[in-house]
């Protein structure tokens, strides 16, 4: 398994949760359709729970690629080994043996950059059991993802919304859980946040 690690130290602002957050908003011919055999690309994402409105947490972009999917999940499902680890640790916290053991990951949502889930893969992971009555923000989106998602999905009783500026700004969509396209805002993502479902943003 071949894994790419993108870790980047650098912050890209603040888990910032303001009240707005959480306020309610030609084809080609089948002769010209090339299907690729080669497995889709996959990176994973890391982000920590949002526990108020006045949580201005500094996360880094804890980033990390795979081959494929199966090995992204697989990952996600192991604990993020080395991942969490970093996001704890910008988090202010000091993650022992103990501690990370009983850290749980989970697989929130995943954005893809083409329509109807397919094309590479964003998948975002939480620390926790998902989004029971828990929220996940991302207010930027890693180098190469920024205005390229065209579908997206949320896990673990999330559902999705995709904003069209950074620091969740400009017009949403809510996936609920799933978007096989996003309409206006395809290929115009900046930000994304995972709320427990039946929540709209």
């Amino acid at each position: 398994m071949t894994r790419w690690r993108g870790l980047a130290s650098v912050a890209v602002g603040a888990v910032l949760v303001v009240a707005g957050l959480f306020a309610v908003p030609t084809a080609a011919s089948a002769s010209e359709v090339q299907v690729s055999t080669a497995p889709a690309r996959a990176c994973t994402v890391g982000g920590l729970p949002i526990t108020s409105k006045d949580d201005v947490t500094r996360v880094p972009t804890v980033i990390s690629c795979f081959d494929t999917v199966a090995a992204a999940k697989e990952f996600i499902a192991d604990g993020a080994p080395g991942d969490l680890e970093k996001l704890l640790g910008v988090a202010g916290e000091t993650p022992s043996r103990t501690a990370l053991a009983a850290e749980s990951t989970v697989h929130v949502g995943t954005l893809w950059s083409s329509t109807g889930a397919s094309g590479t893969s964003l998948l975002h992971w939480g620390t926790g059991s998902g989004c029971n009555g828990v929220t996940y923000g991302f207010p930027s989106l890693p180098s190469g993802w920024n205005d390229t998602a065209r579908s997206a999905r949320g896990y673990a009783n999330c559902w999705v919304t995709t904003y069209a500026n950074t620091s969740y700004g400009g017009s949403r969509l809510n996936c609920t859980p799933y978007c096989s396209t996003l309409g206006s805002l395809n290929g115009a993502v900046s930000s994304v946040v995972y709320r427990p479902s039946g929540t709209f943003g």
